[in-house]
């Protein structure tokens, strides 16, 4: 009987060096990068806000804080993703991010196509993403081809070269480490228990996999 086909998505995590493990690195450096940017330029920034009307102006303190707050949110998902510590949820809020500001990028590229009579194809601004000016139909390819590797990232299960692997398996609850030690190759097998029999090893890992859970409490 022939294996199943590999799907798509396993392929894609497969080897080592996998193309989920690039995409992650590469996506991670990006926002870590446009991130800094930001945050050296907090003011240029704040009038780029400004400039979608996406946030009231008074109280002010909403657009502040969204002006620098948001950088930081950037920095601390991208490297989240370099790292491998919570993969899933910052690949989340970055796709979360691209859904917000590329329909606001278009709706502002496509305000000054009607107002100033420019060619489409020919609007350029700075759309602060900290990058410049850009091309705004280049800018929309780009933040597009993004989201698609967000979700890329949010659906793949590679752990490669990942922190919270190493994480979860250096910090293990006893009581995991013991079911794997049970199931690996080569375990010892048990002599079969009379009824009503109890298994004093699997208590003793039992009550001490429930000490450490109200220790770490």
């Amino acid at each position: 009987m022939t294996e199943p086909a590999t799907t798509l998505l396993q392929r894609y995590d497969k080897p080592i060096l996998s193309a989920s493990l690039i995409v992650r690195l590469f996506l991670g450096g990006l926002f870590v990068y446009m991130g800094v940017n930001k945050i050296g330029h907090p003011v240029a920034f704040l009038k780029q806000i400004h400039l979608y009307d996406m946030l009231p102006v008074a109280p002010p303190q909403a657009m502040n804080l969204t002006a620098i707050a948001l950088p930081w949110v950037e920095v601390i998902c991208g490297l989240a993703l370099i790292l491998g510590l919570w993969r899933r949820g910052s690949a989340v809020l970055i796709a979360l991010m691209l859904g917000v500001f590329t329909p606001a990028i278009f709706s502002r590229a496509l305000s000054i196509h009607q107002t100033e009579g420019t060619p489409f194809l020919e609007v350029a601004f700075d759309c602060g993403c900290g990058a410049g000016i850009v091309v705004t139909w280049k800018k929309l390819l780009e933040n597009s081809g993004l989201f698609v590797l967000a979700v890329m990232t949010i659906l793949s299960r590679s752990q490669s070269f990942s922190l919270g692997r190493w994480l979860t398996e250096k910090f293990a609850p006893p009581l995991e480490s013991a079911r794997k030690s049970e199931t690996a190759p080569g375990a010892e097998s048990r002599s079969p228990r009379a009824p009503g029999q109890r298994d004093t090893k699997t208590d003793a890992t039992v009550s001490g996999a429930a000490g450490s859970k109200h220790l770490r409490e």
